[in-house]
């Protein structure tokens, strides 16, 4: 390969990565913006706001969006309202030397002083008065002329952002619009439009500590709550307050990476609202844990989302001495069944685990071979026999499938365990997909998953004696363990080989029906 080919082949990666980058940002902020109120309650805040993991510079437009939504409403609905009725005035007294009639109030010993100084005997032809002023040029309009500024300058930014990426629909570009022009009228009223020149020069910071300490409660200091609140207002902790717009250059492969799961688990959200397969109060959300509970199949469903460093679910591992696991996701029944000794916990249904791998350098399938060997290692510790991975690069699934592909035990392979040998799918879900082929992917995902997760029965025991008379080639007849204790509550072919006097109702990990009202099994008397 020519070294102009390698050039180029490296431009048109670079060129694929950036557009990829770009569309995920639009798409994750349009889903935000459209579910933020509705749907996770205005709630979202709470899963970046406490995060120990790097930020998404991208959230810095969602935080000026919700910003403005939430607080714009306060400020021109309720603030502003009440500092037009209650304006503040100061008020001075002007002392003048006037001809009859005068403006104002006589001085009358002051007048006779002075013109029997001047001119004693004669009647007084100019009069001292004094007239009071009022003044709309106080610190407290000031100061609101000065916010009422600073907020119309942001409006301003954030719709020239917003209408440049597309990120709104109209409804939602019409909210900045409508502030912006409201603000505007805010701003040409007499006392506004006296200030203006002067307000936009004040350090308006430096203005609050000078006039905080004389302001009584009311609309003024509301006022100057409002203002701080709106200016530590944070969502997304995003970081350099100057990089507000999408990012040209993608200096950070892991803001990418995190972007990426991000994106999927908001896309599933958003079929599951399609589908009304979800409510506002399914949602819950924490520092770095976005989770829901849903329908599906007629069938409750819990799905998560973890950024934390700990395992995902409320899975226990049974190994000692194991290392930590943590998928990206995980599916599982809403109430998974358990099984208890008292506080010990014995057994507990697993879940389906999922992982997002935005790996865009490597061929397929050579850089799929390390997220399979951690996720089968995740299954080992978890206990769960299905696990999905979703890539942006590996090949397209055929037509009759959405699966790419299965890794698998080989058919005819001996497995001595009764449990389900582990398998893994691979789904190709990448950024340029168009919605419909990306939600019909999503919904076989969702299928697959509530598939591997049946309703179990509760455990009962169903013992059954070994028939001694059994004639076999080896000669074998059992001796200690008699019976047979089928477990179709762990799965429809696992069974445990017991002694009747030493585990049944005794032995807490082999019988999971101690404290049911029972006796052991028994032969029936002919």
């Amino acid at each position: 390969m020519s070294e102009t080919s390698t050039i180029s082949d490296k431009r048109t990666e670079q060129a694929q990565e950036y557009s990829w980058s770009q569309q995920l940002q639009r798409r994750v902020l349009r889903l935000l913006i459209q579910h933020d109120r509705p749907l996770l309650r205005s709630q979202f805040h709470l899963f970046f706001a406490s995060s120990t993991l790097p930020s998404i510079p991208l959230l810095q437009k969602y935080d000026r969006y919700i910003k403005l939504q939430t607080l714009s409403n306060e400020l021109l609905d309720d603030i502003m309202p009440r500092i037009r009725r209650q304006l503040s005035l100061q008020t001075n007294h002007l002392h003048l030397r006037e001809e009859a009639p005068t403006r104002g109030t006589i001085d009358w010993n002051r007048t006779l002083e002075r013109s029997w100084q001047q001119l004693p005997g004669q009647p007084a032809l100019l009069f001292e008065s004094r007239i009071r002023q009022r003044s709309m040029e106080t610190p407290e309009n000031l100061l609101t002329v000065a916010i009422l500024l600073a907020f119309r300058q942001e409006v301003q930014q954030a719709i020239g952002e917003f209408f440049d990426d597309e990120a709104l629909n109209v409804q939602e570009r019409q909210t900045l619009v409508g502030a912006d022009e409201r603000v505007e009228r805010e701003l040409s009223v007499p006392y506004a439009r006296l200030l203006k020149e002067h307000a936009s020069k004040i350090d308006i910071q430096a203005h609050i500590q000078t006039i905080a300490p004389r302001l009584h409660r009311g609309p003024y200091r509301d006022l100057l709550a409002w203002w701080q609140h709106f200016t530590h207002f944070r969502i997304g902790r995003a970081i350099d307050k100057r990089s507000t717009t999408l990012s040209t250059t993608r200096n950070d492969e892991k803001t990418d990476a995190w972007l990426y799961e991000l994106w999927i688990m908001l896309e599933m959200i958003h079929l599951l609202q399609q589908e009304t397969a979800i409510q506002p109060q399914d949602m819950t959300i924490a520092t770095d844990l976005l989770q829901c509970t849903f329908s599906w199949q007629k069938r409750r469903f819990r799905l998560i989302y973890n950024r934390q460093l700990d395992t995902s679910s409320n899975y226990r591992s049974t190994w000692e001495y194991g290392p930590a696991t943590r998928p990206d996701y995980t599916i599982e029944r809403e109430t998974p069944l358990t099984v208890k000794h008292r506080e010990d916990l014995i057994w507990r249904e697993p879940s389906v685990i999922l992982d997002a791998k935005y790996y865009l350098s490597g061929s397929d399938p050579t850089s799929t071979h390390t997220p399979i060997k951690k996720m089968l290692g995740d299954m080992e510790l978890l206990g769960s026999s299905c696990g999905m991975l979703f890539f942006p690069l590996i090949a397209e699934p055929t037509e009759d499938t959405q699966i790419t592909r299965t890794i698998q035990r080989r058919e005819g392979h001996y497995q001595p365990s009764p449990i389900a040998s582990p398998e893994i799918h691979l789904y190709q879900i990448s950024p340029e997909l168009p919605l419909s082929i990306s939600q019909q992917r999503l919904r076989a995902i969702l299928d697959r998953a509530t598939n591997n997760l049946p309703e179990r029965p509760k455990p009962v025991c169903q013992g059954t004696f070994l028939e001694r008379r059994t004639v076999n080639a080896a000669g074998y007849t059992p001796q200690s363990c008699n019976i047979l204790c089928p477990k179709p509550h762990i799965g429809p072919s696992v069974f445990d080989i017991v002694n009747r006097d030493r585990d049944c109702l005794k032995n807490p990990r082999i019988c999971h029906v101690i404290g049911q009202p029972i006796e052991p099994p028994r032969m029936e008397e002919t």
